[in-house]
Formats: C-alpha cells, structure tokens, sequence
C-alpha cells in the first residue's frame, strides 16, 4: 500500500512539472526573440536574466482562473498563453529601456586638445603555429612583437612599413578584433577590456581600404549610415535619424537628395565620404584609417585627405594611419612610426622622419620613392631581398640581410637593436647607426648622463 503511494506520488509529481517546465520553456523562447528583436538590447549588458524573470511571470499567470471554454482546448490555452508570454515580454523590455542607462543621441562635439587618447605599451601578438601528432605549439608568427606608441587628441600618427609587417594587425588589436599576446592598452588612461564595452566601440572607430567592400549594396544610404545610430546610441525615432544622416552627409560634403540611393549609384571618392560619415556617426574619439585613398585616383585622394584634415581640425580626432604612401604621410601625419617585421625601427616627427632619417630602413623606404621626372625615369634605389619570414626571422637585427649600411658588421647579426636618441621626440632601434649619426648620439647620450 505504502509503495504503491509513493509511486502514485511520483507519478503525480511528474505530471504536474513536466507541463511546468514545457510553459517554462515555451515562454522563455517567446521572451528571447521579444527581447532581442530591437536594436536598443545590445545596450543592455545582461539579458538572460530578463528572460528568466518573463518566464516566471509568464508561468504565474497561467495558474490564474481561465474559462472553461479555454481550459478545456488544448490550443485555445496554448494561444492564450503565448499572448500572456508576448505582453509580459513587451512589458518588461518597455521597463528595462526606462530604467537602465541607455545612451542618447548628441550632436558631434569638441573633444579636448594635447591631452593623451591612445597609450600602447609593448604591445605583442603572436600566432601560434600547430604540427606534429599530438597536434602541439611548434612556434609562433610574430606579427607584433613589442611596440609602443601614444596618440594624442587632434594628432595624427602615421604608420607606414611594408606589407606584412604588422601594421593591420595593430589596428584589430585597437578593434578587439584580434586578441593580443601580451602588452597594455589604455584608451583615455583606461585599460581597454578584452570584451570591447559598448562605449568603445562609439569612441574607436575604423575607415576600411576598399569603400565598395565595407558598404551594403542591398541598403539605402541613409540605413547604412543610421546602423551605428541604432545599434550603438539606441536611436530609434525614425525623424531623429534622418535628421542627424543629413548632418553627417553635410558634414562630408554631400546632400540630401544622397540620402536615398545605393552604393552603386556613386563614385569611389563619393563611396568613401560616405564611410568616413558612418565612422563619425556616433561622436569618435580615434578613428582608425588602413589605406583609406589607396583605391582612389589621385586627384580624389587629396579631397579625401583634406576633408580628413578639416574635421580633425574642427573637433579635435585622433588619427592613426596606416599607408604605404609616403606622400601622403607627409601630408596628414604629425609623427610617422616606421615598422619593419613586427617592430619599429625609428619614430619621430614628421619633419624629423623626412629631413632627417636615420636608420637604414627609413632612408631606403625615402630613397626607393618614385619621382616624375622626364629626363631621368630610372629608378635609383631599391631595396635588396624580400622581406624575412616572421616564423623564423634571422637573428640579431631582423634587417641585416637587406641592410646596405656601409657600417653593418657582424654584430648586428647576434645583436638585438637597441633604442638610441636622436633628439627630441626621435628615436631609433639600430645596433650601428650610420657614421653622419654617430656625434649627435653621443651629444645626447652625454646630455643624458649628465642629467
């Protein structure tokens, strides 16, 4: 008698949760796809338990007295308690964008002049080769390897270097698109997380290299513009948007009448005002830029370049950008960082860079330009070999098998670069600078003792 209680108990047990948790369940998957089907949640940092708490008041009000017309059909009550669980989940996503911090909508603003933005600190990111049977670390490609630089606001600092040297990997190590191996990264003297917040992603923004690639040929203008307006700001009021579209488009010299075409229905340089107008969209602080007039005619770059120049004037961005065009760093860049496998070889100042470069590198990089010049279209200088493997790159300095320094010599084979002063805000990573260097290091080497 007593067994066959218990079992009883069991079985009635059971058919009382089971329902329970299918109603559970049913109402949590009704509360997910409510939640989430609006731009605004991605502001919201924890939203399962939203979920949670739609699902138990959903399962609350299904104990509520029902008509019998609806408790005795299965699919009245199922109808019923899906509308339960939709207002439920309307009703607690309406209360959660009331009371949690969601960011409004401003206009661009000034942003502080000379003060830091961007603090990299022996910054590294290596990949991790796999092999063998056991499927093991073997070694790594250094495609950063310890650099360090600052950017200021309303600075621009220019990053040129061959190709594969590292410098687009910088970039989506500032995007969080890469993960770094070891270094410190402070964005406005905050350490910047490995879960990018979603105030980062408003103050670092990126200009891509191709404008027909990093534009959606199925969306308007105006929608492509008004995404990180949606996404990132939780602007909704469909007038707000077009109203700040139509200032951001103004702001790069476009119209109104653009506002409603597609990508294909203008020109590269026209393509690429309207990226540089989503990148300002939500109120950046540092703006990434890879090669942003690299697929544009020349007499296109320079209004591109201008427009660029304009804006960081007028409200103070920070810059970094990434070329391979010299002329064009010496046209927007205020300090140029020089990067060769993964390392930088000399920084300075725009002017010092140009009129005064010291390492090997920098002076090949400025020698192997190409000039116009109709008497004499030979090429004077190009820089021997091909650029060493990151897997395995020679030893000592990474450049002595390309170096043409009449004072290279056997230690830089076995000796690591080290950092020398050239002035001022100026610095190299050499083993043995060139001789025209040598008694302003020692100058400043002396001063430095001195000190």
């Amino acid at each position: 008698m007593i067994f066959q209680f218990i079992r009883f108990s069991t079985i009635l047990r059971l058919a009382l949760v089971i329902p329970i948790v299918a109603l559970f369940c049913l109402a949590f998957v009704i509360s997910f796809f409510i939640i989430n089907w609006d731009p605004r949640s991605q502001l919201i940092r924890r939203r399962f338990p939203l979920y949670i708490i739609s699902s138990l008041i959903c399962i609350i009000f299904s104990f509520i007295p029902l008509p019998e017309i609806i408790v005795g059909n299965f699919w009245l009550f199922f109808i019923a308690y899906c509308l339960i669980a939709v207002i439920t989940s309307f009703a607690i996503k309406y209360i959660t964008f009331k009371v949690v911090r969601v960011e409004k909508f401003y206009q661009i603003s000034d942003l502080e002049r000379n003060k830091n933005l961007l603090e990299v600190k022996n910054l590294k990111v290596h990949y991790p080769l796999i092999g063998g049977f056991l499927k093991r670390k073997i070694g790594a490609v250094k495609a950063v390897d310890g650099v360090s630089f600052d950017i200021k606001f309303g600075e621009t600092l220019g990053l040129v270097g061959e190709s594969g040297c590292g410098k687009t990997t910088i970039a989506k190590v500032l995007l969080g698109l890469v993960e770094k191996t070891e270094g410190e990264m402070l964005f406005q003297d905050m350490a910047i997380p490995p879960n990018y917040s979603c105030y980062l992603r408003q103050k670092i923004q990126m200009i891509f290299q191709d404008p027909d690639a990093s534009l959606n040929p199925r969306k308007k203008i105006v929608d492509i513009i008004a995404d990180p307006l949606k996404n990132l700001l939780g602007i909704t009021n469909e007038i707000e948007i077009r109203r700040r579209v139509l200032d951001l488009l103004t702001q790069v010299s476009l119209k109104r009448e653009h506002m409603d075409r597609y990508p294909h229905e203008f020109s590269g340089g026209q393509k690429q005002r309207i990226v540089i107008a989503r990148a300002l969209a939500c109120n950046p602080a540092l703006i990434i830029l890879d090669e942003p007039t690299s697929a544009l005619d020349v007499s296109v770059q320079a209004q591109i370049l201008n427009l660029l120049k304009d804006l960081q004037e007028k409200y103070g961005y920070g810059f970094l950008f990434i070329t391979h065009n010299l002329a064009v760093v010496s046209h927007v860049a205020d300090r140029v960082a020089v990067m060769y496998l993964g390392k930088f070889v000399e920084v300075g100042s725009k002017e010092q860079i140009f009129s005064n470069p010291t390492h090997p590198y920098t002076r090949a990089l400025l020698a192997s330009r190409s000039e116009i010049d109709p008497y004499n279209q030979e090429i004077k200088f190009v820089i021997k070999g091909e650029v060493p493997s990151p897997i395995a790159p020679p030893p000592g300095c990474t450049y002595n098998p390309r170096c043409s320094s009449e004072f290279r010599t056997k230690e830089c084979e076995i000796e690591l670069p080290h950092k020398i002063k050239i002035e001022d805000d100026h610095f190299i990573w050499c083993v043995n600078p060139p001789k025209s260097m040598q008694s302003t290091i020692q100058k400043s080497e002396e001063s430095l003792s001195a000190k």
